[in-house]
């Protein structure tokens, strides 16, 4: 990769870096969930460069102190939002300066003054409000085109079904149901979630069974339900991150991270709002363990 291109298209090269090269403290590829998340948050930090006339090469500890205050702002109290950033810039930092790309590296000093919490981290997520709010966009306009119509459907299904990035991009033709009274999404074992048939929330069913028709008026070479091509190449994870920011944008929102994890999440949140137990919300979600579904009641009983 070009060095350059951190400069001429800095979230492009950001793109690239993790596919290609970045890895963990374990020294391991990041999971497909985590470059989107990741994806996500650089986004929201070059947004802020760019806003204050800086760049991934020449922003210093000044932008950082200005980037984090206004972050704050979207964050809850407990939340691990500040410094889940703050190890993405260092980590990306320090691979601008081993390209020599820049010569220090401002976030190694902030990010040792911070540790993780002892309790478990808060997950990010919409207020029931701000829920009904991305809800309210996610409808299909009259005369829309396809495009059009498959982002907003890709958002409708995060936020209607709480499936992951990895699991929308598999989602075959046949796995969305949409002619029965109760449509639902099947979705079938990736990693460590289980196989599941989730039904989908109201609000996205009219959108669903109108993409989903569209969808078959295609004639292609594959079954993807979600293509990115009018040959068939299934969606990459930057361009479903795409669709969720700017779904968010139409709906006058935003969030410390804004990627199908927080639809994920305020799906979660809004089953055990609703009174279903963790045991259920987590089979919804296709998990073994109830960690998660804890940590998301433990918000709304806080409230």
């Amino acid at each position: 990769m070009p060095d350059d291109l951190w400069l001429a298209a800095p979230e492009d090269a950001y793109a690239q870096w993790q596919r290609e090269e970045a890895t963990g403290a374990d020294r391991r590829a990041f999971a497909d969930q985590s470059i989107v998340q990741h994806r996500s948050m650089f986004s929201r930090f070059n947004d802020y460069l760019i806003a204050h006339h800086a760049s991934v090469a020449s922003y210093g500890a000044d932008h950082l102190d200005g980037f984090f205050a206004e972050l704050a702002q979207d964050c809850s109290p407990g939340t691990t939002t500040r410094l889940r950033y703050l190890k993405l810039i260092d980590r990306l930092t320090r691979h601008l300066v081993n390209i020599e790309l820049r010569a220090d590296n401002p976030a190694a000093q902030m990010l040792v003054n911070e540790s993780w919490p002892e309790d478990e981290p808060t997950p990010i997520y919409l207020s029931s409000e701000d829920d009904a709010r991305l809800q309210a966009v996610c409808v299909a306009t009259e005369g829309a085109a396809f495009k059009e119509l498959r982002n907003t459907a890709i958002v409708a299904l995060f936020l209607a079904s709480g499936v992951t990035a990895a699991e929308l991009r598999q989602l075959r033709l046949d796995d969305l149901d949409v002619a029965g009274g109760r449509p639902t999404v099947f979705v079938d074992k990736h990693g460590p979630r289980i196989a599941r048939r989730v039904p989908i929330d109201a609000f996205a069913v009219d959108v669903l069974r109108d993409y989903h028709d569209a969808r078959r008026r295609i004639q292609c070479a594959t079954q993807w339900l979600f293509i990115a091509t009018a040959a068939g190449k299934p969606m990459q994870p930057d361009t479903m991150l795409k669709c969720v920011r700017a779904a968010l944008k139409r709906a006058g929102l935003t969030a410390a991270d804004e990627s199908p994890r927080l639809l994920r999440n305020t799906y979660g949140r809004r089953h055990i709002v609703a009174g279903k137990t963790n045991e259920q919300v987590s089979s919804l979600m296709g998990l073994s363990s109830h960690r998660t579904a804890t940590r998301l009641r433990q918000t709304v009983e806080a409230g």
